[in-house]
């Protein structure tokens, strides 16, 4: 989401944008908070640009939060990367986009920030597909949930996705004040991706004005999204409060499968675990010869938690921490070098996380580069556009992932 709107409301823009869906942008506005004359588009076109460019250079109090929240919608898909899925979703959705053309009929460079624009306003379904898109790509920190067993298959029918649309919304609503929420569903191979889009709390943002920065309000849209796999029963969650993802699973798991406690269970969220590294202590490495389209693995980085039990409680706690980087690969050396004999286990150490750089052979000079955060219990944060199955794959034969069969074991002797 750009932070200043008026860098992509710049002069380029307001002189070559289609005036018409221009207008039909500030049209959409109540005409007591927009602060421009609309009759202007009827008149001269050179004058009509002036006008939009004095506007658009003018203090911000003009912007009507309405306008505002509708530009950084647009903004967020009016570049290239967002070009090219709302050309995608236009051709899934059979949306028309004509290739402009100059004074000899050939033909013109699309551009984002227009097509962002017309897709906005004359192809709302294939933006907002596009938009939900491009809220899967960019998550990176998922909440995951273990249900209770695997093979379980969402419910999805109409009668099922508007309970669900009526549960999250109230859920919103109590917590947001807002009373906005679409869903988009997609289906992919394995997974059901969910896309809630909300709401968002007002938001504070900066704009320059005058070469000083000063601040607007208004009300963005913000994106929860749910990937549910039926054959491992579990589930991610991420654009909202980690706080808030437990009772939205919890709605998913009541009203798209009909079991309300499905990820209820006391090991739903024990689901990594940096034990493996601990028994093998500071020499440990990752294996990744299984895969020989990966070129290396690097540790970059570990925090070590110097652990207690508080007598009172029985509570584990952490006293103190200690964090080691190295950009070379080797973070578990650097931690061995600062810390002299430390020692994993009880009333000692534990790992509170570790990050790793894996490099996967691309075909070209340089390997493409994927960075993992893995923090136990419940999360493995990493952007999932590519390389998801052989990641999860690396995690579990590297003694990362809680394997299922043991975690229910070990409930069940408790």
């Amino acid at each position: 989401m750009a932070k200043d709107l008026k860098k992509f409301v710049n002069p380029r823009f307001t002189k070559t944008v289609d005036l018409g869906l221009l207008r039909s942008l500030f049209e959409r506005q109540p005409v007591n908070q927009i602060n421009f004359d609309l009759a202007i588009f009827d008149g001269d076109v050179a004058d009509a640009r002036q006008a939009l460019l004095d506007f658009f250079a003018g203090p911000e109090n003009g912007f009507s939060q309405g306008l505002v929240a509708d530009l950084h919608r647009i903004a967020e898909l009016g570049n290239e990367t967002g070009m090219r899925m709302l050309l995608e979703q236009a051709v899934r959705y059979g949306a028309a986009i004509d290739q402009p053309v100059d004074t000899t009929g050939q033909p013109i460079r699309l551009d984002p920030k227009h097509v962002a624009l017309l897709m906005f306003l004359d192809h709302r379904d294939a933006f907002d597909a596009a938009s939900d898109l491009l809220a899967l790509e960019a998550q990176a920190t998922l909440t995951e949930f273990a249900g209770a067993e695997e093979g379980i298959e969402p419910r999805l029918e109409d009668r099922t996705k508007e309970m669900f649309k009526r549960a999250a919304g109230e859920m919103f609503a109590r917590e947001l004040q807002s009373d906005y929420c679409r869903i988009g569903w997609y289906e992919d191979d394995d997974e059901v991706n969910i896309v809630v889009t909300y709401g968002a709390p007002v938001t504070i943002t900066p704009v320059i004005d005058g070469g000083e920065e000063r601040v607007i309000s208004f009300q963005a849209a913000g994106h929860a999204v749910l990937a549910y796999a039926p054959a491992t029963g579990r589930l991610k969650i991420g654009g909202i409060l980690k706080a808030r993802r437990a009772e939205l699973a919890a709605i998913f798991a009541a009203t798209m499968l009909g079991l309300p406690d499905f990820f209820a269970g006391s090991n739903s969220r024990n689901l990594y675990t940096l034990a493996a590294v601990e028994r093998t202590g500071l020499g440990f490495t990752v294996d990744h010869a299984f895969d020989t389209g990966i070129v290396r693995v690097q540790i970059v980085e570990v925090q070590a938690d110097r652990i207690a039990t508080d007598p009172r409680t029985d509570d584990i706690k952490v006293v103190w921490s200690l964090i080691a980087r190295d950009t070379r690969g080797n973070a578990l050396a650097r931690l061995a070098e600062m810390t002299r004999g430390l020692v994993f286990g009880p009333e000692n150490f534990r790992l509170g996380h570790m990050i790793l750089r894996v490099h996967f052979a691309s075909g070209r000079p340089q390997p493409t580069r994927v960075t993992i955060k893995i923090k136990p219990p419940d999360t493995a944060a990493f952007k999932r556009l590519m390389f998801e199955g052989r990641i999860m794959d690396l995690l579990r034969r590297n003694g990362f992932c809680h394997d299922r069969d043991a975690v229910e074991a070990a409930a069940a002797a408790e």
